[in-house]
Formats: C-alpha cells, structure tokens, sequence
C-alpha cells in the first residue's frame, strides 16, 4: 500500500508541472499543424506561438508562472474583496512586474547615428510580423485550431485513470459503536471510444477495510470488471461518430489556409500602407515646389509693382494664390504626420518612434535637377538686382562687371547641366526604339506617339542650346567690351524712368553695356534656364515606365478559382454541411444498444484483497431498445441542417461569384491606373509648358495685364494638380497589382514574409490560358472569343472576318502549374 500511496504522489506533483503540460501540448500542436502543409500554396513558415524576443508583446520567463501583471487600482480591490471576503492570501504571494510590454524590445529596433529608423518597404514588413497584434492573434488562432485537433483526437485513445482513495464512518454515542475504514488501496484502469459508436471500459479495484469497532472486523476485496457497449442504429457507425473528428480535422487544414492568405493579405496591406506614406510625401514635395514657384512669382511681381510694371491687383491675385498654397501645404504636412501615426499603429509600434521614410523609390519623381531650379533662383535674383538700374537709371562699371561676372558662372554652370540631359535624352530615345508599334492598342499607340514628338521637340531644344552656347564666347566678348566702354560712375535718374520714352532717353554706353545685361539675363540667360528645365522634365517624366499586363480577364479568372484557398475552403464546407444532414438523418432512427460486461472478483470467504476466485466471477449481456417515439427535437435539427446545406452551397456560388468579380475589377483597376498615368504625364507636359510660356509673356510685357497672371496661377496650379494625379496613378497602379496577384493567391512569399515573384508573376500570368469550362460554359466562352477577336480587329481598323471563332475552351481543364515552394 505503501508504493501505492509513493506512485500516487509522484503523479500528483508531476501533474502540477505547467511546464511539462505546455510543452507537451505545443510539440502536438506543432505537429499538427506541418502535417496540414502538403501543398506549396499553403505553407507557412515554421515558428512558435510565442512572439519573438525582439517584440513588444515577448514575455519569456513569464509562460507559466510569471508576476503578476499591472492591475487596476479601482478595480483590484474587487480581486482582493470579493463581497468582502479576504482573496489576498494566494495572489500576495505572486510578485508584481512594473511593466506591459517587453521592456527590452526597443533595444531591438534599427536605429540609425540619429536615432531614427530609416524605413523602407521590407524593414516595415519585418517590423509588422514581428509587432502586429493582427498577426500574432491570426497564428494563435491556428494554434487554438490545432489545440481542439488534439482533444478530438484524444477522445478516441485510451484513456487511463487511477488513484487511492479512503473514506472512515462512525457512529454511536462518543463514536463506540462502529468505527469503519474503507481504504481502495488502487484503482487502475482505462476506457476507449471506438470509431464505430461502442465503447469499451477495464479497470481494476482493489478494496481494503478495518472496523475499529467491538467487532473488530478486518477484510479486502478484488474485481476486475470489463463492460462493453455497441448502438446498433442511431450513432452505430463510424460516419456518424468519427463526424466531430473528421470536422475537426478539416478545421485546422482551413486554418492553416486562411493564415497562408492572410500572410499575403497582410503583406499587401503593409506594402499599401508604404506605398501611400509615399504618395503623401511626393504630396508634400509637390505642394512645397508649388509654393516655391509661387514665391519667386510673388518676389518678381513686388518688384514689378515697384516699377508699375504691374498692377496692384495682379500682385494679390498671385499673393493670395500664394498664401493659398501655403494653407495647403500646412494641412498636407498634417496628414502625413497622421498618417504616419496610423501606420505606426499598423505595424505594431507606439506613436513615439521616429521614423524616417525611405524615399529612394520617389527618386524617379524628382522631374528637373535641384540645381537647375538654384539656378533659376539665381538668375532671378540677379534679374532683379540689374533691374534696379532702369534707366535713365545708369549702373557704374563696377556693377556691371559684377553682373556680368556673376552672369557668366551661372551660365557656365547650365552648360554643365546640358550632357546630363542629353544622356537621358539618349536613353529615352532607345527606350522608344525598342517599342513595336504595330503591337500596342489605340490607348497606348497615341501615347507612345506623343512621346516621339515630345523626343523630337527636345532633341530639336537641346540641340539650339548647344549652338547658342557654342556662340558664347562671341557674346561674352561683345559684351565685355561695352562694359569697358562705360564710365566708371553711374548716373541717378532725375525724373521717373517710365515717364520717358525709349526714343527720348539717349544711349550711353553704361546703357548699352546695361541694355546688352538685360537682354543676356532676362531672356537668354532665363529662357535657356526654363527650356532646361521642360526638356529634363519632358525626359525624366516619360523614362517613368509602368509595364502593361497581357492577362485574359476569362483565364484570370480561372487561376483565381482554381487557386484561391479561400475558394477551397469554401468548396470544402460544403461537404461539410451535407455530412451534417447524413448525421442529424441518423439521429431519427431507434436506439437499439447491445452491451456486456465481465466482472471477476475476490473470494469473499477469504480477506485476501489481491486473490481472484472464479466463484466470484459475473457475466453479464444485455440489449435495449428505444422507438422512434419523440424525434421531434431530431426532426427539427435534420430539417435545419438541410437548409445550412443549401445555404453552403448558395455561398460557395457566391464566393466564386465574388472572386470572379474581384479579379475583374482589379484588372479594370489596373488597366485605369495605367492609362491615368499616362494621362497625368500628357497633362503634366502640358501645364508645364503652359507655366513656362506665361511666364515668358509676362516677362516681355510692359503693361498691366491681369489676364496673363490668372493664366500663370492656373497653370501652376494644373501643373501641381498633374504632378499629384502622377504619382498617385503609378502608386495605384503598383497596389493594384499587388491585389491581383493576392486576388489569384499567387504573391508567394518566403519564410521572412517578403515578396519572391513580383517579377516572375506577370510571365507565369500570362502563360496561363486556360478557361474554366465548370464557371464559364462551352456557349458562353465561344461567344466571348468572337467579341473580344471583333473588338481586337476595330481597335486595330481591320476588317471583321466572317466565320465563327476558333477559340475553343479546352475539353479537360488542365492542372495549374505546379507552385515552387518557398
């Protein structure tokens, strides 16, 4: 009895071992879940349950028997009173933790001299997989999902049980008359659902007493009993009573396809959210430009109210203009920083880490050279301070060779800009060299016949600027001579300058000298500075490519629905469903059971608690019966289920509906993105343009013209209007098609969670022409080729042949192609 009660302990403390059962319970999770990957598509990567120690949400030392977590006040002391009652006994024991989130896990983060975390598109992902709340609750739902695998799993072992117990009765006055102790020294044994409805039970008993009463009786008792039970109708077979584990078993394979879709979900959402911190800050970027352009506008037109060039009224208009652009640059900025907020809350990080935006893929939006914008600043800037001296206004030498000096390195530094332009001039030439006419649609044919135009115009530009700077030296050289020509001190005007005529005034030479700057500055200098700048605009705008898709929208659609796990999923619950008919049917029959059992027990003539004896043996076979009386419950159940199946089956329908006009509507997405962009770089061509040639005519009018300045503003402001629609169409565009391929389930991602066929996907898309004969009949297929070659023959101004179309859906739907894994 001794080793008995030795066994029973050591069970006891091993069963309190929380460690021992976590782990145990994670190696079958764990377990369970790879087995479900049997399909490239839905592989996810191998890790714990456990969040990783870089993470906020790691708690290592505390899984099982951790500190207690920061409480409450208000609402502790209901923890420790409960309705009065002292419950401080236990938890006072347990030590507290002053903290709520790993207090180690910024020392992960990485930060750069400043502090900073310079984000990009993949460190984002790598932070969100590592903080999300989103994802973390996704894979613990997987787990929990494998976790009731293997309670119903379990429910078909053998299952064990055993144990000592002791129970002592006495009665009488002072306890006398009996003073019994029953003691059953073991209890071992094990029962086993059977896959076919039955259930079979053994265990043996072992019995001891002792009566410390008068009688002074002692004695032991022994049984080994074995029952056995079988339904033979209602829940008799194995359709019915493996269904809660053939259930649970499909359960986790639906899991662990969600959490593979969700994981490119996920990915798509992230890189979304990136992409759309980028689309503000080329936002901002073009809102600050803008107001750039507004204020040097606003600098020029004070100036030209000074000299009544300009009227009041033209000065507001621009100011007011200018103030307006202010506004919206201040309320930009304030977006951003909200969305940045948002975003950080997206991938898990509080509020207060900095984060410094990767903008190398904006690079490609920075249309004209920073410099070549200082130099316009400058020549501006000069412009203004020659201007001072209108005549009859004379500049003395001195200032006119500073002018002068100052002329010839900023125009030394434009020359330097004009093999820049060339070069990219260049490669957008071999760029349009390459592209087959003849193969693109109306859309794009238009604008690739656009864009030789626009090559051609700047090739043309750029080759008058190389000739006028070959002439300089010429220029410069005649210029210098009227400079030296003139008096070393100048002349004040003695009367309003705009008060005489140009006939009137007589040319000295300070004025020729002056006149011959103005010329230099005001129009040749400023006029190769803005051509410039439209040419390097005009060639980076259009070195900016989006690649057009060649995908059927009919054989998209088929990869969707032969692909998308959601889909499979969908399929599959509703064969769910109908099982759960086929068992609520079998819940209206009767009951008939059968059972039986065997008992061989002790000599009750003999106190030997461990001695069997056949005498005592007992055997026992029975069968009952239940009629079909009162299925009432049973009938309503049954008829309930059918209704869920053909629910099922309507919402498997739909979802491949939905699917259908998911990828559908992505593609229309895409194809608009595309073509919007296109469209943006028209327009911006031509605000551009606009700004460039109002400001010219501005430069060369004399008089008040409120005309030409609401023209400048409306150009500026269409020019800020085609740089937004720019950017914003190429980041839709690069969403759009992330969609997509998340909509086919073809974003493969490898075990760090990033992106492995963005460049791939598109060749494999596109030769997959397959059509699904089961979503699109034979009929309906063979129609759509006629429309689709129709439609292909009047876009291209041919002739519509007559006859039927050849495209033919094939006759046995061929295999999607074989997915490498990760």
């Amino acid at each position: 009895m001794s080793m008995c009660v030795l066994v029973l302990s050591c069970a006891l403390l091993d069963g309190c071992n929380r460690t021992k059962y976590r782990r145990a319970a994670d190696r079958e999770s764990y377990c369970l879940i790879e087995s479900r990957e049997t399909d490239p598509r839905w592989e996810v990567p191998i890790r714990t349950v456990e969040p990783q120690p870089a993470s906020r949400m790691y708690f290592a030392a505390e899984q099982d028997c951790g500190l207690k977590p920061q409480d409450d006040p208000a609402a502790h002391q209901y923890m420790d009173y409960p309705d009065g009652f002292n419950n401080t006994k236990y938890y006072s024991k347990i030590g507290d933790k002053g903290y709520t989130e790993n207090p180690m896990w910024a020392e992960f983060l990485p930060r750069n001299n400043e502090g900073e975390i310079e984000l990009n598109q993949p460190l984002a992902m790598d932070l969100a997989l590592l903080n999300s709340r989103e994802y973390q609750t996704q894979y613990e739902s997987v787990y929990l999902t494998a976790l009731d695998l293997s309670s119903n799993r379990f429910e078909f072992d053998a299952q064990w049980f055993g144990g000592v117990g002791a129970d002592f009765t006495a009665t009488g006055e002072d306890l006398g008359d009996s003073r019994f102790l029953d003691v059953t020294a073991s209890r071992l044994g094990f029962t086993k659902n059977l896959p076919g409805g039955g259930q079979f039970a053994t265990g043996v008993l072992n019995n001891l007493f002792w009566d410390f009463g008068s009688s002074g009786i002692e004695g032991g008792s022994a049984a080994l009993v074995t029952t056995f039970t079988q339904p033979l109708l209602r829940g008799a077979f194995r359709y019915v009573r493996l269904e809660s584990l053939t259930q649970a078993e499909r359960n986790l394979l639906y899991s662990v396809r969600d959490f593979a879709r969700f994981r490119r979900l996920f990915y798509v959402d992230v890189a979304t959210g990136y992409l759309n911190l980028l689309n503000r800050l080329q936002g901002i970027r073009n809102a600050r430009s803008n107001v750039e352009n507004l204020r040097q506008n606003l600098v020029e037109y004070n100036f030209y109210v000074q000299l009544e060039i300009k009227s009041q009224i033209e000065r507001d208009q621009v100011f007011q203009q200018y103030q307006n652009g202010r506004s919206s640059l201040l309320g930009s900025e304030q977006g951003f920083a909200q969305a940045l907020d948002a975003y950080r809350f997206q991938l898990g990080l509080p509020s207060w880490v900095p984060l410094e935006l990767d903008e190398s893929l904006l690079t490609q939006f920075e249309l004209v050279n920073p410099e070549i914008i200082t130099l316009q600043e400058e020549s501006q800037e000069l412009f203004i301070s020659l201007m001072e001296y209108l005549p009859p206004t004379e500049a003395p030498r001195s200032v006119l060779q500073s002018t002068f000096d100052e002329y010839r390195e900023i125009r030394d530094r434009v020359e330097a800009f004009v093999p820049e332009v060339d070069e990219e001039l260049n490669k957008w030439i071999g760029q349009l060299k390459k592209v087959e006419m003849a193969s693109l649609s109306a859309d794009d044919r238009m604008d690739m016949e656009q864009q030789v135009s626009y090559a051609e115009d700047v090739e043309e530009l750029l080759t008058e600027m190389k000739d006028a700077l070959a002439d300089r030296a010429t220029f410069d050289k005649d210029l210098q001579e009227l400079i030296h020509a003139a008096s070393a001190e100048g002349l004040q005007a003695t009367v309003d300058p705009l008060q005489v005529d140009d006939e009137e005034r007589p040319m000295t030479p300070n004025g020729q000298a002056w006149e011959a700057l103005q010329q230099a500055i005001g129009e040749q200098l400023r006029g190769e500075l803005a051509d410039l700048y439209l040419a390097q605009t005009l060639v980076r705008l259009f070195l900016i490519e989006i690649e057009p898709h060649d995908v059927q929208q009919e054989s998209a659609i088929t990869y969707a629905l032969n692909n998308r796990l959601d889909v499979m999923n969908s399929k599959a619950t509703v064969m769910d469903a109908f099982r759960r008919v086929e068992v609520a049917a079998d819940a209206l029959e009767s009951d008939l059971t059968v059972s039986g059992g065997v008992t061989i027990g002790s000599d009750p003539s003999i106190n030997n608690a461990y001695r069997f004896d056949s005498s005592a043996n007992r055997y026992r076979v029975g069968v009952e019966f239940d009629g079909p009386l009162n299925r009432l419950n049973e009938r309503n159940v049954y008829r309930a289920t059918q209704i869920a199946y053909q629910r099922a089956s309507r919402s498997y329908i739909a979802d491949k509906d939905l699917v259908a006009n998911e990828v559908r509507e992505i593609l229309r997405q895409l194809e608009l993105s595309r073509l919007n962009f296109q469209i943006a770089r028209q327009t911006l061509v031509a605000a551009t343009r606009q700004v460039d040639q109002t400001q010219i005519d501005l430069r060369r009018s004399s008089a008040a013209d409120s005309n030409l300045t609401l023209l400048l503003l409306g150009a500026l402001d269409g020019q800020l209007s085609a740089r937004n629609n720019l950017i914003s169409n190429w980041v839709q565009y690069r969403i759009q098609k992330m969609n997509l391929f998340a909509a086919l389930d073809m974003l493969y991602l490898d075990e760090t969670g990033h992106w492995i066929n963005e460049e791939s996907g598109w060749e494999e898309l596109a030769n997959f022409h397959a059509i699904d004969p089961d979503y699109f009949p034979p009929q309906f297929s063979d129609e759509m080729a006629g429309i689709q070659d129709r439609a292909s023959e009047e876009e291209d101004g041919q002739s519509v042949s007559d006859g039927e179309p050849e495209l033919l859906p094939p006759p046995e739907m061929p295999p999607i192609p074989e997915l490498i894994a990760p």
